[in-house]
């Protein structure tokens, strides 16, 4: 076996083993969230339809599924698959992490001279907080299915240009079929592909080797392909719109961005992490466990790193320099989508950071970067190679304790979430078909956990039941007690109104009460008397960020 496939094999599964790894502490304890307890009741309730009536049904239920068809035919499989064992849904998609970052290092091998350089910024994205809840949440795995496709079509595509015509077909293909599921999953990928189909072409120019010719029409034809299914994306989606306004605030949207380029790459999780350690270190999200195995991880990467790089491949100061430049450019592909929204930010701890993973492969450039600006301080080969090793190493075991400290928060809301329908499974013998329970008394997050933010509560109350008519939703500031209706807004727009009736019932968690809301009078009654802050006590809170850690 050739020298070069051998190491190559080593490095991958080290790579999938580091991201099983990373996960230990938390992995056994994840649950449902938010858009899971709608994804499982209603596959739930249509699979006894067989698979293709329920993946049609699923697909076209919502305008999100049939912009994302490959989300739609994963979330189906998996249930399919795994049926109500959450477990086994977060190890795929643990799996499907590593599996990405294997392809990120295949296409990074093709791309750059030095397979320690590959490797490291491959092992770093792997194990970045800035995406965790790519991690946790179920329905966010579409996320990692887009990189792992954009990835998976990036190595395509460079190996495209630097072989014979032989094999040209097939890695035409392969790049195609990839690039076409990544962007059939999610959007995140798109400036990197857009952005590997111009640096391809720019190496085929260069590959004597390579009929230039042969590949400017492959590669227009990879464009066009791609074009039109972007294209009839932007046509079938409902939810954006622009307008003259983003010309309007165009230099504050650039201001922005640059904010958040120096935040995500340098700060958030750079020279500001001593105080999101501590912060994670005040709420308790440091177990035992997630020291240990971030311990562990770092000694591995390290040892690891000593036994297999050459001091020469280490990055030299001016590889370095280059890289952080790349770093930052990378970053600006992965935020191009999001540009247009002025409070998008990419640092959060909340569910909204699942669109971070396209962004993150900047990061850990610049991480990586750093670490060969300071070895290359040292002249001695041997001192390079232990204080580069040592510094991915710390790198890499950092950042596990972070996203572990993360994930403590959400198997903290899983808990929570099997509490409360614990309570009302012991205290509410039954509830009328087509009823809404509103549940009070509960915190929406516990920190960028979600336990219940909104009418997710229907699909928990849905399985706990077997009631498929059920509906529910929480009693929080963002529910409105009109006179007419009670309505509840999520993420600044209108979720759900619910019209006053018998059949609207509130459930006090704390002191297990059912009390019946048939009018507004009755509803301010209630809040009076038992919650007249709607708050339920809990720490300040918004969607997309939970609740503040640090």
């Amino acid at each position: 076996m050739d020298g070069g496939v051998r190491s190559g094999i080593t490095d991958s599964l080290f790579l999938l083993a580091a991201v099983l790894v990373s996960a230990l502490p938390y992995i056994f304890g994840l649950g449902l969230y938010s858009d899971d307890w709608w994804t499982i009741p209603f596959l739930v309730r249509t699979s006894g339809e067989g698979f293709f009536p329920m993946l049609h049904q699923f697909i076209h239920a919502g305008s999100d599924l049939r912009l994302r068809p490959i989300r739609g035919l994963y979330l189906a499989l998996s249930f399919k698959a795994f049926g109500r064992q959450m477990l086994a849904y977060h190890v795929a998609g643990t799996i499907a992490l590593g599996i990405a970052a294997i392809f990120l290092y295949l296409a990074l091998r093709e791309l750059l001279a030095s397979r320690t350089t590959a490797f490291a910024i491959a092992l770093v994205f792997a194990l970045l907080p800035h995406y965790s809840t790519d991690r946790v949440w179920f329905a966010s795995h579409q996320a990692t299915l887009c990189m792992l496709f954009a990835f998976a079509g990036v190595f395509a595509l460079l190996r495209l240009v630097r072989i014979d015509a032989r094999h040209s077909k097939a890695w035409a293909a392969v790049a195609v079929v990839s690039f076409g599921l990544s962007i059939l999953s999610y959007e995140v990928a798109f400036g990197m592909i857009a952005a590997s189909l111009l640096v391809a072409a720019y190496l085929a120019y260069r590959n004597e080797r390579v009929s230039l010719k042969r590949i400017l029409v492959g590669f227009a034809g990879i464009g066009a392909l791609l074009a039109g299914i972007v294209l009839a994306k932007e046509r079938a989606q409902t939810r954006i719109a622009y307008h003259h306004h983003f010309f309007a605030h165009f230099w504050a949207l650039v201001g922005h961005a640059i904010a958040q380029a120096v935040q995500f790459n340098v700060w958030t999780y750079g020279l500001h992490m001593p105080a999101v350690l501590a912060g994670l270190y005040r709420h308790s999200a440091l177990t035992l466990a997630a020291y240990l195995v971030s311990a562990l991880l770092g000694c591995l990467v390290a040892a690891y790193l000593w036994c297999t790089l050459e001091p020469s491949s280490i990055p030299t100061r001016r590889a370095s320099l280059r890289l952080i430049a790349c770093g930052f450019l990378i970053f600006a592909l992965g935020y191009a989508l999001f540009l247009p929204g002025i409070e998008v930010n990419f640092s959060t701890m909340g569910n909204a950071n699942r669109i971070a993973i396209g962004a993150a492969p900047g990061a850990a450039c610049v991480l990586v970067a750093f670490a060969g600006l300071l070895s290359s301080i040292f002249t001695s080969p041997v001192a390079r190679t232990k204080v580069f090793g040592a510094l991915i190493g710390l790198i890499c075991g950092v950042n596990c304790l972070v996203v572990d400290g993360i994930g403590y928060f959400w198997v903290d809301a899983a808990r929570q979430q099997a509490e409360i329908m614990r309570s009302v499974a012991a205290n509410v013998s039954s509830l009328p078909h087509g009823s809404l329970l509103l549940l009070d008394g509960v915190c929406r997050y516990s920190g960028p956990g979600i336990v219940f933010e909104t009418d997710d509560t229907a699909g928990a109350l849905q399985l706990a039941f077997e009631d498929f008519t059920l509906n529910g939703d929480v009693i929080s500031p963002n529910t409105h007690f009109d006179d007419a209706s009670i309505d509840t807004t999520a993420y600044g727009e209108l979720e759900e109104q619910y019209r006053y009736g018998n059949n609207v019932l509130v459930y006090n968690v704390p002191n297990k009460t059912l009390i019946r809301i048939p009018s507004k009078a009755a509803a301010d009654g209630y809040l009076k008397k038992m919650n007249p802050t709607e708050n339920s006590g809990c720490p300040a809170a918004r969607e997309g960020d939970g609740a503040q850690v640090y």
